[in-house]
């Protein structure tokens, strides 16, 4: 070997070797970066220097890959706990619930992969697990938090996809104001509520509607009966 080819070889780095991991790391970037719908096998294989057809030794298909990459992004979702801060069962799992959108949200189109998944992974437990404990600790009963937690993971990516649908700020503002403005144009007579509230149902941020929501949903876990 001449002395070009081998300066050429040691300046090459080392492939990292296929897993399991790093191909989900790899589609977890992909999807950062352009969101699950763009996001191919194809692509994926690419980004781990391999045919697709190698990674399918790992994941059946597409969706199998993709319930394991929103499992990933469970199992980074902060944990709160109760005490915490002097934070009680409710505000600890209020801002668990507000973890779990934030780390869907920060991979656009992964909170419908949500919708449409049964969890069953460690990450998805660990997380119904945390939740679970909460409700315990406030005095909710076994039946009710069973059904709770379904509710939950409902709400978590249904407004993961709603924010990430609201990213641009001053694009979501514009529509706001075409909203409030639709609304105070409306027949007075056929819509009297709509017309009088187009101040009240478009003037709270995004935040201010989570907060609001998260709220709802709790007290009506506390207060709620199972049939």
């Amino acid at each position: 070997m001449s002395q070009r080819e081998e300066s050429m070889r040691r300046g090459r780095s080392a492939k990292a070797p296929l897993s399991r991991q790093s191909i989900i790391e790899s589609a977890m970037a992909l999807i950062r970066a352009h969101g699950v719908e763009a996001v191919t096998l194809r692509q994926v294989a690419e980004q781990v220097e391999t045919g697709p057809a190698s990674l399918y030794a790992y994941f059946a298909n597409r969706d199998v890959l993709l319930g394991h990459v929103l499992d990933t992004a469970y199992a980074h979702v902060p944990l709160v706990d109760a005490g915490a801060h002097g934070l009680d069962w409710r505000e600890a799992l209020t801002q668990t619930i507000v973890n779990t959108i934030d780390v869907l949200q920060s991979y656009p189109g992964l909170g419908a992969v949500a919708l449409g998944t049964i969890p069953i992974l460690p990450g998805a437990l660990r997380l119904a697990e945390h939740e679970l404990m909460l409700m315990e600790a406030g005095g909710i009963t076994d039946d009710r938090s069973a059904m709770a937690i379904d509710l939950i993971a409902q709400f978590a990516a249904s407004t993961a996809i709603e924010r990430t649908a609201q990213r641009d700020g001053a694009r979501g503002d514009v529509e706001r104001e075409h909203v409030r403005s639709a609304y105070e144009s409306a027949d007075p007579e056929q819509f009297p509520r709509i017309t009088r509230s187009a101040a009240l149902l478009t003037g709270p941020d995004e935040q201010v509607r989570r907060e609001f929501a998260i709220r709802v949903l709790i007290t009506g876990i506390e207060l709620s009966t199972t049939p």
